[in-house]
């Protein structure tokens, strides 16, 4: 039920609308004194008449305002579920309410054309980049491949370090078109903290292996943690190739916050953003945004 403050607005409303017929029973009234002045009949037929008249007017205006407010009622409630059935909107009235119901209906028609076909590019897209990522996954492991049987290339670690990089946006492409559908690719279970870390830093070793002045050091992880294997080291893979792109000499590492066991700590001594930097700190939060490139900055 609303309250008075909420009913009130609802009351004054009803009652503008009511405007023109409050004016035209006043003017008859008028009227039918001014009437019975000039014939000079007895004061008590208008005034018996008006109260008449104004007690059946009051049972259509309290009627009239209880439909009023029901069907605002109605509406408030639709407009707050964010409802998008046509049906449930209450039933025109006259001609004009029918004619706003149908420009209603029309927009509707058009909002639900145009989800229709951003639903279906987007389909199409995701489709066109999930055969592409995984078409792209042939030649990428051929190349691995070549790696691993020619170990006396020249610039193969520069080459392995490549490779993975590529991998890694392989990855993330695929990790992309997965979130749409996280919950259904989620598989939370228990796992040993250490080895799962251990095993992410094993997949990007080759960043730290080439680079020589980059060190990586892991602190003793215990205990287990409930999460997604496969989302869990998609993500850390990311903070320690980050760490280890913009780290190029001295040390990441990773281990238990000591005020807060139950938080997993990634740190490097990389640069940063520097507290002079002349880009806002909230545009790093933008995509494609880049600092100065004089100092390497993350993006």
């Amino acid at each position: 039920m609303m309250g008075a403050r909420e009913l009130l607005p609802v009351f004054f409303s009803y009652c503008r609308r009511m405007l023109r017929a409050f004016l035209l029973v006043a003017l008859g009234g008028a009227m039918l004194f001014v009437v019975t002045i000039l014939y000079r009949a007895p004061l008590e037929l208008p005034l018996y008449t008006c109260c008449l008249v104004g007690a059946v007017g009051a049972v259509f205006f309290f009627s009239g305002f209880a439909r009023y407010y029901r069907r605002h009622a109605a509406l408030r409630m639709l407009r707050a579920q964010c409802a998008t059935k046509l049906a449930a909107l209450p039933a025109p009235r006259d001609i004009l309410e029918k004619d706003y119901g149908d420009i209603i209906a029309a927009l509707e028609r058009n909002r639900l054309s145009a989800a229709a076909d951003a639903a279906h590019r987007e389909a199409d897209a995701t489709e066109y980049y999930t055969l592409w990522s995984h078409q792209i996954k042939t030649p990428l492991a051929a190349m691995r491949l070549l790696l691993q049987e020619s170990p006396d290339i020249p610039g193969r670690s520069a080459f392995a370090q490549e490779l993975f990089k590529a991998e890694q946006y392989v990855d993330m492409v695929l990790g992309y078109l997965r979130i749409g559908s996280i919950h259904a690719d989620l598989s939370p279970q228990e796992v040993p903290l250490e080895a799962l870390v251990r095993e992410s830093v094993k997949k990007v070793s080759t960043l730290f292996i080439h680079q020589k002045s980059t060190t990586l050091q892991i602190s003793s992880l215990p205990g287990t943690v409930l999460t997604d294997k496969k989302w869990f080291s998609f993500v850390l893979e990311q903070i320690l190739t980050n760490a280890a792109k913009y780290t190029l000499r001295g040390t990441v590492r990773v281990y238990l916050a000591k005020d807060s066991p139950d938080t997993l700590v990634v740190e490097d001594t990389g640069l940063g953003i520097r507290a002079s930097s002349s880009a806002p700190r909230t545009s790093i939060l933008s995509p494609w945004s880049r600092g100065s490139s004089s100092e390497r900055s993350r993006t």
